[in-house]
This record gives C-alpha cells, sequence and structure tokens, in this order.
C-alpha cells in the first residue's frame, strides 16, 4: 500500500448541510458539503485567509512607514472581501455573495482613487473621488437590478486593469525621471527591471489564477472524477476557484508597489536634495531640543506644585480635627493674622483646587512636549533611513 493510498481520506456521501438550499447566483467546481456538514465548500473557503494575510501585512506596512491614510481603507478592503468571501463559500446564500463581490469592487476603487489622485490637485482629487464612487454606485444598483455575474466579473476587471495601466504610467512619467537625476543610468534601469518584474509578475499570477478558475468550470464533470479517485487530502489541489483566491493574493502582494504604494515613498527620499535633507534634519533636531528643556522645566514645575498641594492638604486635614473655635492665625508677611477656622479651611480647599487644575494642565502639557519630542525622534531616523534607499 502506497502512502498516498495509506493517507486517503473519503468525502461525505450526504451533500445536505448545516445552511440549507444554495440562494446565490453562482456556485463552483468544488461540491457542497462534500467535506463537512458545516462548510459549503471548505477549500474556496479557507483559501481566503490569504487575502486577511494581505490586508493585515498592509496595514502594518501603511503604519509603520507612513504611508497616505487611504491604504488603510484599501488594505481593511481586502480584509473585507476575505471575510465576506469566506462567509460566500461557507453559505452559498446570495447575500453572503453579495457580501464579497461588491466589496471587491469598492477596494479596487479605493485603490485607483489612491493611483490616479496622486500628485494632482485638490479639485480634480475630490473630481476623481466623486466619479468613483457615483461608478461604485452604478455597479452596485445595476448588479442588484440584473444579477448577472458576468457584469460584475468584467466590472471589476477592468477597474483592475486601469488601475494597474495607471500605476505603469505614474512608474514611467515619475518615478524613473527622478530616479535619472538621483542615480547612475546603470543603477536606476536596475531599479525599474525590479519594479517592472515584480509588476509583470504580479499580473502573471493573476491571470494564471483566472485560467485556472474558468479551467475549473469548463472541466468540472472530469475534476469531479478525478478528485472521488485520489481523495483527500490529495485532491483539494485541482480545486481551481481556491486556486484563484490564492494567486489572486499573491498576485495583489506584487504589485502593491505599482500601485502606488512603495512608489511614494521612494518620490519622498528622491524629491529633497542631500542640503535641503540636513537643514531639515537640523531644524527638527532643534525643536526635539526645545522640547527635551520644556520638559525638563514642566516636571520641575509639577513636583513643586505637588508639593505644595500636600503641605496644604496636610494643614487642612490638620486643622479639620481643631474645635471651629480655636484661635488660629494665617501668616501675611511678617505679620500674623487671625482668621477663624471654617474661613481658613474653605480658603485651604480653593487652593487645592488651584493647585490640582495647574497640576492637569502641566500634566497635559508634558504628555504633549514628550509626544513632540518622540515624533521629531522618528521624523529624524525615517528621513537618514530614507536618504539611503531609492
Amino acid at each position: 500500500m502506497s502512502l498516498i493510498s495509506a493517507l486517503q481520506i473519503p468525502y461525505r456521501e450526504s451533500r445536505e448541510g448545516f445552511w440549507g438550499e444554495q440562494t446565490s447566483t453562482l456556485n463552483w467546481c468544488e461540491e457542497d458539503y462534500n467535506i463537512t456538514f458545516y462548510c459549503a465548500e471548505v477549500v474556496n473557503t479557507l483559501t481566503n485567509l490569504v487575502f486577511m494575510w494581505l490586508g493585515v501585512r498592509g496595514l502594518r506596512n501603511v503604519l509603520s512607514h507612513a504611508h497616505s491614510r487611504v491604504f488603510i481603507l484599501a488594505f481593511l478592503g481586502y480584509i473585507v472581501v476575505g471575510l465576506g468571501s469566506m462567509a460566500f463559500h461557507t453559505t452559498l446564500k446570495y447575500e453572503m455573495q453579495l457580501a464579497d463581490e461588491l466589496p471587491m469592487i469598492y477596494t479596487v476603487c479605493i485603490m485607483g482613487f489612491a493611483t490616479f489622485s496622486y500628485r494632482r490637485s485638490a479639485k480634480a482629487k475630490t473630481l476623481i473621488a466623486v466619479g468613483l464612487v457615483g461608478l461604485a454606485v452604478f455597479i452596485t444598483v445595476y448588479y442588484l437590478y440584473a444579477q448577472d455575474p458576468v457584469f460584475h466579473q468584467v466590472a471589476y476587471g477592468l477597474l483592475t486593469a486601469g488601475t494597474i495601466f495607471r500605476g505603469f504610467y505614474v512608474m514611467e512619467r515619475s518615478l524613473r525621471p527622478k530616479l535619472s537625476q538621483r542615480k547612475p543610468a546603470e543603477e536606476c534601469d536596475r531599479y525599474m527591471r525590479e519594479m517592472y518584474k515584480l509588476a509583470l509578475t504580479g499580473i502573471f499570477l493573476f491571470l494564471a489564477g483566472f485560467f485556472l478558475w474558468n479551467m475549473d468550470n469548463i472541466f468540472c464533470r472530469h475534476l469531479t472524477a478525478t478528485k472521488k479517485q485520489i481523495l483527500l487530502p490529495w485532491s483539494v489541489v485541482l480545486e481551481g476557484h481556491g486556486w484563484w483566491h490564492i494567486l489572486t493574493g499573491l498576485g495583489m502582494l506584487l504589485l502593491s508597489p505599482l500601485l502606488s504604494f512603495r512608489l511614494k515613498t521612494a518620490f519622498v527620499n528622491m524629491s529633497i536634495s542631500n542640503e535641503a535633507l540636513q537643514k531639515l534634519v537640523r531644524e527638527i533636531e532643534s525643536q526635539a531640543i526645545a522640547a527635551q528643556q520644556q520638559i525638563s522645566l514642566v516636571r520641575t514645575q509639577t513636583a513643586s506644585k505637588q508639593r505644595e498641594m500636600r503641605l496644604a492638604q496636610l494643614t487642612r486635614s490638620e486643622i479639620a480635627a481643631l474645635p471651629s473655635d480655636t484661635a488660629v492665625y494665617e501668616g501675611v508677611g511678617k505679620m500674623f493674622v487671625a482668621i477663624p477656622v471654617p474661613a481658613l479651611q474653605d480658603k485651604l480647599g480653593s487652593q487645592i483646587k488651584e493647585i490640582e487644575t495647574e497640576v492637569d494642565a502641566m500634566g497635559k502639557r508634558l504628555h504633549y512636549l514628550e509626544t513632540t519630542a518622540k515624533n521629531s525622534q522618528d521624523h529624524i531616523e525615517k528621513m537618514l533611513k530614507g536618504a539611503g534607499q531609492p
């Protein structure tokens, strides 16, 4: 007995599942509920984890490298697409199908905005945003009316293609001239070849995934027969739509530099001369030093006020234990003036409240100064790191 046959696991005989009858307008070659009662298409569901990983990875890059905040929405969109697609393939319900397909349109529109609006005026950015929102609304309304999956697929393909071609245009129009100004011609060509290699590999993965998806549809009957012969877990490699998920996710990973994601960092690093960079670093260092001096002063003032407040609190607690008719005196310059106990207690209470307010304000100012100092240091480090990169 071979190792493959020894590890074969048969499919479920029943095709009834937890989520009931299919209501979606699409179904795939993976047989429904053939692995578990609780999930209609296990392989197609689990392969969507690649979109979750891509979204989380992209968010971390955006936040750690201070990229444009529009990419936060884009990578959140990848996560939403992954969740929606998992829900769709798990249930095969029409509502979940929409949760899968419509976020695909919205996410590529966000990426399109990031690409088409780069280095445009505020007015142009507004017009692009309005146009893309209108396009997304039109696609949504028409798709809900027609319920034609081919329309959705064509719309998604055209939007993606337009965004990618715009990325190539920006790369040639903006990145190559900037590189040629800062780098030798040979090094410039090497960087551009690397960018093209990444982008074209991503496009190839997209097309390969699309090809496998269509082969899965065309030869579904033959593939299903083969899967029933080789059984689990080996048969999962024949799930073409699952490969579409995986290859699309990897393709987007490789295409992300083209879609203005890493290009923006390159533009920033190349658009500032070394002299200007040094001047900017010195200015930020001066701000950081001034902030540190202010931090020391505020900390000293805060400590003094806190001591003053503790003294007032201690005095008030001691006076509270005295009878109300006790003779007490308040120092005024070199003199002592008699003052009733209740009046002195009220005065000390007001003094404590004033000091508490001052200490609270100093705490807020201290937090602001510490944040300013930290941000200044972070900016210096990022600029120095960026200066050594293409």
